[in-house]
């Protein structure tokens, strides 16, 4: 025979229950939060890195080029201006730094104008993109060293030793690099430097909190 208050012995077993389900539910929730919270730290983590490369080695090196391309298409219309002829950007690829545009240098003006870009504007920004890639090697994407950055280091070093030579040695040389130049290397630098701003723009756009995570970045900068 069965005793007792059955309405108390209910009134345990549903307590007992939402006990339970309110445990189980925490637990839930806990995890979940953890999972969010690593989440979250995850995502700080690779955009403060993506955030590195951009502003320590790809950004530089991107402007770096443009600036490059710049000063080299107005070399080229000097050059074209001494010659007597019309410079017109469509027949002429001056941004992809074709010597055959160039050489052969004619007279000693065109050499003296060369040879002012070369010291003053060509071998600074070489040597720039050279420090950068030697004390960022960190920042690089990828595995390991791209082909066309080891090949724009021969370029550059090469070119440079054989500048000097003619400098303190006067030991001619063509006025130019005995390697062609590596257009995949400016390539390269370009299409990273945007696929990191693509990156960059999709973390902050896609994470709810990206307003946070800015301003986690903000106070570990300072």
């Amino acid at each position: 025979m069965i005793t007792g208050n059955t309405g108390f012995t209910a009134t345990i077993i549903t307590t007992a229950i939402t006990t339970a389900f309110a445990v189980v539910a925490g637990i839930v929730n806990h995890i979940m939060s953890g999972n969010r919270d690593r989440e979250n730290q995850q995502t700080t983590a690779s955009l403060k890195y993506t955030e590195q490369q951009l502003e320590e080695l790809y950004g530089p090196l991107a402007f770096l080029i443009w600036e490059g391309r710049r000063t080299y298409t107005d070399l080229v219309e000097k050059l074209t201006e001494m010659r007597g002829k019309k410079h017109t950007s469509g027949s002429l690829k001056v941004v992809e730094k074709d010597d055959r545009i160039i050489f052969p240098l004619r007279d000693e003006e065109e050499i003296k104008l060369w040879v002012f870009w070369i010291e003053k504007d060509a071998f600074p920004r070489h040597e720039k993109i050279k420090k950068l890639l030697m004390s960022k090697t960190h920042l690089i994407k990828g595995e390991i060293m791209p082909n066309s950055y080891l090949d724009f280091l021969d370029y550059h070093n090469s070119w440079k030793m054989e500048h000097l030579r003619w400098q303190e040695q006067q030991i001619k040389y063509p006025w130019k690099s005995k390697f062609n130049f590596p257009f995949k290397f400016e390539t390269d630098i370009i299409e990273t430097f945007t696929d990191l701003k693509g990156q960059q723009a999709n973390f902050l756009k896609v994470n709810k909190n990206s307003a946070k995570i800015a301003k986690k970045l903000n106070s570990s900068n300072r």
